[in-house]
């Protein structure tokens, strides 16, 4: 894999394999990324203890929405600051626009997002386009559905 020039390599195996992970590790010298499947700070902990994850190349992929809420994220990223992890190292996993405002209101190293998949759902709110792989968030309230058109329609439609 070290021949090809990858930003990471991503959940190479089970997330709760964390020999397997550090294993990787010690032989692969290149930027490493996982994290998503894992969703308790203790899970995160274990992985930042026992997985061989390297704080200054590689990637952690929480996702912000699905683990367990922003409180027990917020008890993940202190528990990485407590370990050495810049929040920059941080990138959730999911696509949706929940994880990419927290990710910029906590300023994250970024999010995964999918701007054209999942829709009505996923995407950005209307007028947000992707420049050079960022975007900027408009200032509306909530996580951006409220700014989403299509969105808005099926909701209606929903509720007649």
């Amino acid at each position: 894999m070290a021949q090809y020039p990858l930003f990471w390599y991503e959940e190479a195996g089970d997330p709760l394999d964390y020999e397997l992970q550090a294993r990787l590790g010690e032989h692969y010298t290149g930027p490493m990324a996982t994290g998503e499947n894992l969703f308790s700070m203790q899970d995160a902990r274990n992985l930042i203890r026992h997985g061989g994850m390297h704080k200054d190349r590689d990637w952690l992929q929480f996702d912000c929405a699905l683990s367990y809420g922003l409180v027990e994220y917020l008890r993940t990223l202190d528990m990485l600051k407590d370990h050495g992890w810049s929040p920059s190292r941080c990138v959730p996993h999911g696509g949706h626009q929940m994880s990419l405002a927290i990710a910029a209101g906590l300023g994250l190293g970024g999010n995964e997002s999918y701007p054209d998949l999942f829709q009505p759902y996923g995407g950005f709110p209307d007028g947000v386009k992707v420049e050079n792989g960022y975007v900027t968030l408009p200032p509306l309230p909530g996580i951006g559905f409220e700014g989403k058109a299509d969105l808005y329609a099926e909701m209606k439609a929903l509720t007649n």
